[in-house]
């Protein structure tokens, strides 16, 4: 018993040694985490202490105070809990939560502070110049001198007080309603604005006040206005507007930076710009209706233009009233009132104000530079400050001037109309510009932007340069000027109806006969005449490979001026191609960046080529006058479709288009004459027009062209030779020869050798036995080989003709290719590659559709097309079309494409043409293009 009592006694001694041992260690743990609450504590004030001297510093008392309120709130909460008579249970789990939100609360202004201590250190320098204007764009001419000043020099500036009060009621009401009211930032505006974005709704806008607007005008960049980038410029715009522009300027003075500063459409910037653009009177006269669209515009500048966009400035206007009248500074009777004006009624009278909104001397040199800019640097300079250094020659760009403004040339009406583009031949330089006659700022731009068939024009490019360049002929080669088509059957006439016979290159050009341009066209491969006009910036229709041959006389696509006048510098030159440029240097005002313009000087041709054509063009004869001492020239017209002179009412003689190219060694001067749309009333007759147009280019080329010309000097790689008159092929007269002689240009190794008492002057003997088979899709032609008695002439041969089309060159005397329909005559030219001036007769074979010369193969095979019919070039229709054929390929003539149904009245319904390879094989999945002509020019 006294054992039992014994150890109980001392089990209980035990408990109470554990006891207070633990409660020991409860003691020690609890002193531990105080120690290191106020650890934490203390880091935490100091954090919080350095943060509001930094917000204090950076960002005022105002945001410091804030801040601080923010934290004490938390605080008190945090020290409301903690005494709160809870269980220690649900303490620990609420100061585990208050502690958590406490930090991330902290975190959340400790990052906020710092992303506003951020805005204010990155933000743009205040400079109160940016308000007043922004730094024009100056232009210079060749010689440094100042142009045009573009941008900030456009801007007419007012004063608050020269406002009338509608204007400022509309903005206020429309872009800011409590402006008066806040600091430069309207908060319930913004949080407003934020939540409905956050919402997903986009037309809930920026909330940004005029001054915010101030401030992105003349600070900060309106391009940045998504993700991250777009948060922080709209918080700078924020901080600037709020601690810099509303501490620093009134109310009034903010409005008169906003309404000056703005851009308002085209190249209008402020207010009184505007008003005399839009509405011919300056802005203090402005009615409510007008204020209003005015205002309507600050939102969107192009499209609520009351000119362009009359129907968009009304319903803006509809808007701008019922803000203005939801504010209380109009009445019900004053909205409906303005609501009832059409909007073209206030802006008719100032269309024709163009003299006065600033219209420069050298407006058509100056659009031709912005469009430059535009397209090579994707610069505006009424946007960007600008230093350009253009090409302008002040003395010939006033020479033009005083054509197109009657001065020195008088013009047979208002109407009538011209591009000019005057270029230095050895640079690509654009010296100077005629863009049109009674223009505006940024009209359409005859010089540049017209697309308009060249006539005759094309004929050195197309025809002869090609031919002198590849084929190595001379000026004397040989043409007949006769009763001729086209390779599809259409006839082809000169434009006088008659014929010539046989004719020298020279004079097929100089007399622009087309039926010999037709045939030089046909003798050159398609492929070297795509590759020798494209080297001279002039784009062809090419398709499958190849162009049709109306392009010989200049019937394709277009061109305007200034591609013309760098095409024919390369005849000035001796061969190159220098892109045409009007600026030669930029330099960006603000960060001093400069980019200067890079010649690339191309060879497009030899200079023998280059020589001979403007030995050519020399002959030419302007009407009234003769030619042009050392001055080459090429003049063209185009012709309306009869269907488009029937419908119109015009004369039989009607024309569309009148050309004159021509250069100098040092200038050429490229002009085309019409115009934009004929009528009954106003429109070209051919004669008449003719010698309108040349009178016209004569008076430019005195205008523009130096007066002490050069003589164009013979490159080494030419030979000038006499000829006796008639002899074909050429024959060099001897000396003492007493009959007519003509002196001609060959390219050196390619002249003919020897007199006419030679024996090398004789033809080449006429190819024997030829032959020609047709099997599963393959002409076969065979031919007894003709001798080769000149081997100094080059490469001997045989061309390969189908019909009047060049199949190809070959040295052998047999020769394949593959034609779906090869039934037709088939002719043989012995030759020389490089040499034609003793070229044989043709032996020529028809082949005929028999059982020999039927493809072998048995059965016929599907064979599918598509028909594309255009009008101009809007596609009207697209047919696909089956036929049944035994080989891989099928012969189309233009004759089995049967017409559009669906031709608008805008086209002619008659006069068509087709794609380069109709007639002619295609094969499965072919395309055809079928081309109507409009009736509407340009």
């Amino acid at each position: 018993m006294a054992k039992r009592i014994k150890r109980k006694n001392d089990v209980e001694k035990t408990r109470k040694f554990e006891t207070k041992d633990l409660k020991g260690k409860r003691t020690t743990n609890k002193e531990s985490n105080n120690t290191s609450s106020k650890t934490m504590k203390i880091i935490l004030l100091v954090i919080l202490a350095l943060t509001l001297v930094l917000c204090f510093i950076k960002l005022g008392a105002i945001c410091t105070v804030v801040l601080a309120f923010g934290i004490l709130i938390i605080l008190g909460i945090y020290a409301l809990l903690k005494s709160s008579k809870l269980s220690r249970k649900k303490k620990k789990v609420i100061n585990i939560i208050l502690i958590i939100i406490l930090t991330l609360g902290i975190i959340c202004l400790v990052a906020f502070s710092a992303f506003l201590i951020y805005i204010t250190v990155s933000a743009p320098k205040f400079n109160p110049d940016n308000l007043d204007t922004q730094e024009l764009s100056i232009m210079y001419d060749s010689n440094g001198q100042v142009i045009a000043k573009l941008g900030a020099e456009k801007r007419e500036k007012v004063k608050y007080d020269e406002l009338p009060q509608v204007l400022i009621d509309a903005i206020v009401s429309t872009e800011d309603s409590r402006f008066y009211q806040h600091n430069g930032f309207d908060a319930p505006r913004f949080f407003k604005a934020t939540l409905k974005q956050l919402l997903g709704d986009n037309s809930a806008g920026g909330a940004s006040t005029l001054s915010m607007q101030v401030v992105k005008n003349s600070f900060t960049d309106a391009s940045q206005d998504s993700g991250i980038k777009g948060i922080i410029r709209k918080f700078t715009d924020i901080y600037l507007a709020v601690f810099k522009l509303e501490k620093n300027y009134t109310k009034e003075e903010i409005i008169e930076f906003y309404v000056n500063n703005h851009y308002l459409g085209g190249n209008i910037y402020g207010v009184e710009e505007a008003s005399q653009a839009y509405f011919n009177k300056s802005v203090g006269e402005l009615n409510l209706s007008e204020a209003t669209i005015i205002a309507g515009m600050f939102k969107n500048p192009g499209g609520y233009s009351p000119t362009l966009h009359p129907d968009n400035a009304a319903a803006r206007r509809k808007t701008v009233l019922y803000l203005m009248r939801r504010h209380g500074y109009i009445t019900e009777e004053e909205q409906k009132l303005a609501n009832s004006i059409p909007v073209a009624s206030l802006t008719k009278d100032a269309s024709g104000n163009s003299t006065s909104n600033g219209v420069s001397p050298y407006q058509s040199y100056i659009d031709t530079v912005v469009k430059e800019l535009d397209k090579k640097y994707n610069v505006n300079p009424y946007k960007t400050s600008l230093l350009i250094y253009t090409n302008m020659d002040r003395s010939k760009q006033e020479g033009i001037n005083r054509v197109f403004n009657g001065e020195s040339y008088k013009w047979v009406d208002d109407q009538i109309q011209s591009g000019v583009s005057v270029l230095d031949s050895q640079t690509g330089k654009l010296l100077a510009v005629g863009a049109g006659r009674n223009r505006s700022v940024g009209d359409y731009n005859f010089a540049a932007d017209i697309k308009r068939q060249p006539g005759s024009t094309a004929k050195p490019l197309f025809d002869y340069g090609p031919g002198i360049e590849y084929n190595n002929w001379s000026t004397y080669q040989q043409f007949v000027d006769e009763p001729y088509t086209y390779t599809g059957g259409r006839k082809i006439s000169n434009w006088d109806n008659g014929y010539m016979g046989q004719m020298t290159l020279r004079k097929a050009l100089s007399l622009s006969r087309n039926i010999p341009a037709l045939k030089a066209f046909q003798q050159v491969d398609k492929s070297k005449i795509i590759q020798f006009v494209t080297n001279l910036g002039i784009q062809p229709e090419v398709e499958n490979g190849t162009i049709h041959e109306a392009h010989s006389i200049g019937a394709f696509t277009g061109v305007n001026p200034v591609q013309m006048s760098a095409a024919y510098a390369a005849f000035s030159n001796g061969g190159y191609y220098n892109e045409p440029y009007s600026v030669s240097k930029i330099t960006y005002r603000e960060t001093g960046n400069t980019i200067e313009h890079k010649s690339e000087k191309k060879k497009a041709m030899s200079d023998s080529t280059a020589y001979m054509i403007a030995s050519v063009l020399q002959d030419v004869k302007l009407n009234g006058g003769g030619t042009i001492t050392n001055y080459a020239v090429k003049t063209g017209t185009t012709n309306f479709d009869d269907a488009y002179v029937k419908s119109k009412g015009l004369p039989g003689d009607a024309i569309r288009d009148s050309w004159a190219v021509g250069f100098s060694t040092k200038t050429v001067v490229a002009m085309w004459y019409g115009y934009n749309e004929s009528t009954k009333e106003h429109c070209m007759r051919n004669l008449p027009s003719s010698i309108e147009k040349d009178k016209l280019y004569r008076t430019l080329v005195k205008e523009v062209v130096e007066s002490n010309r050069e003589e164009f000097k013979m490159p080494d790689s030419v030979v000038k030779l006499p000829i006796i008159s008639g002899s074909n092929p050429a024959k060099v007269a001897p000396t003492g020869y007493s009959g007519s002689v003509v002196y001609e240009l060959f390219k050196k190794d390619h002249q003919p050798n020897g007199t006419s008492s030679g024996e090398k002057e004789n033809k080449l003997a006429t190819p024997s036995n030829l032959k020609v088979t047709y099997s599963d899709g393959t002409v076969t032609l065979s031919w007894g080989a003709v001798q080769n008695p000149y081997t100094e002439y080059g490469t001997f041969g045989y061309n390969v003709y189908f019909g009047n089309t060049l199949l190809g060159f070959t040295e052998s005397t047999s020769f394949t290719k593959q034609l779906a329909n090869p039934y037709g005559t088939y002719k043989v030219v012995a030759t020389y590659q490089s040499y034609s001036g003793i070229n044989s007769d043709a032996a020529s074979y028809t082949l005929k559709e028999s059982s020999n010369t039927k493809p072998t193969t048995p059965e016929k095979a599907e064979l599918k097309y598509t028909i594309k019919y255009y009008c101009g070039t809007s596609l009207i229709e697209e047919v696909v079309k089956t036929v049944q054929t035994s080989s891989n390929g099928y012969y189309l003539k233009d004759s089995d494409i049967a017409d559009s149904t669906k031709i608008p009245d805008t086209c002619s319904q008659t006069d068509r043409t087709f794609s380069s390879n109709i007639p002619g094989s295609i094969t499965n999945g072919s395309t055809i293009t079928v081309t109507y002509k409009e009736k509407v020019t340009q």
